[in-house]
């Protein structure tokens, strides 16, 4: 790891991508779209959430093969916040495993930003996309054993106090002066002391560290018609962002864990989820793939790159 000074991603002029450092694995805590004052929706290019399920405590998204998503993260805090998000255990700013001490999206206090793709680039995405788990991104770069999960790490900002005024010599002096004379006239008034000026002043420097980048896990033997949902490499998407500076009031923690699993409807109805109002249940090798599938690997520490063959 090495000091440096963090830079930012901002989408539309009002969001943004940070650094941290990063930390060992944790225990991935749950599956919740919203938890205090963050949420985050599965949404159709129109901007209508999918259908969404609560089961066994997550929450499980209806998807279609074919069909093009969005993420939309919301903030109802006071304070801006970093979203770093992650698909099928990959990040949606480099593509690479996912790690929440990656940059990620910054949502303006009482707003929101939509992630549309995994991005190639400052100005374009690659469109989210539901596809068979072969097809996938995850599988076309050598691992598909995320499939299945949108994960969603919020950090808040820390707070910098503003500067003392520094005064020099003669200024000090001169309102030395002023005090004098006001404390001879019949009805004196305060002057303004540096204490009161204090909250007045701006600034505060920033700084923090950068983690190394994700090794890439060894590719893995899995089935070859692997059933399900997985997120395609779409098509280029334009999505311009810039770069701007971001400081985690606690780097090494998320302040909050968002999830979301999905699959298609035979997917669903495999793990029991009630989709069409008839109870029906047939659980399989993959139904436990997609619900072991963690989010954040936090493997130990770009932009996407295009899988084999991906033309835009």
């Amino acid at each position: 790891m090495f000091a440096s000074r963090l830079s930012s991603l901002l989408l539309a002029a009002t969001v943004a991508v940070a650094c941290a450092a990063s930390r060992s694995a944790e225990a991935w805590p749950g599956d919740r779209v919203s938890a205090g004052s963050y949420s985050f929706d599965i949404v159709d290019p129109g901007g209508s959430p999918l259908r969404t399920f609560g089961h066994n405590g997550r929450s499980y998204v209806l998807g279609a093969e074919g069909q093009r998503y969005k993420i939309v993260v919301r903030n109802h805090s006071g304070r801006r916040v970093e979203a770093v998000v992650s698909v099928d255990g990959r990040d949606a700013i480099d593509g690479k495993p996912a790690n929440w001490s990656k940059p990620g999206y910054i949502v303006p206090a009482y707003g929101q930003v939509t992630i549309e793709g995994f991005r190639v680039s400052l100005r374009d995405v690659a469109a989210f996309r539901f596809a068979p788990v072969a097809d996938s991104y995850a599988a076309q770069m050598g691992n598909d054993r995320n499939v299945g999960v949108v994960g969603v790490a919020v950090f808040t900002e820390r707070y910098v106090p503003p500067p003392r005024p520094v005064m020099r010599r003669e200024e000090y002096r001169r309102g030395y002066d002023d005090e004098r004379e006001a404390k001879a006239e019949s009805a004196p008034r305060s002057a303004p002391t540096a204490k009161a000026d204090a909250g007045k002043a701006a600034g505060g420097g920033q700084s923090g560290r950068a983690a190394a980048e994700a090794s890439e896990p060894a590719p893995r033997d899995r089935p070859s018609e692997r059933p399900g949902l997985g997120t395609a490499y779409g098509e280029r998407t334009h999505s311009p962002v810039v770069q701007v500076d971001f400081v985690r009031a606690r780097p090494h923690n998320p302040e909050t864990l968002l999830g979301a699993r999905y699959n298609d409807r035979p997917g669903l109805l495999a793990l029991g989820i009630d989709v069409d109002g008839n109870r029906y249940r047939r659980y399989h090798y993959d139904a436990w793939q997609r619900e072991t599938a963690r989010p954040f690997a936090n493997l130990p520490p770009s932009f996407s790159a295009p899988p084999p063959g991906w033309e835009e």
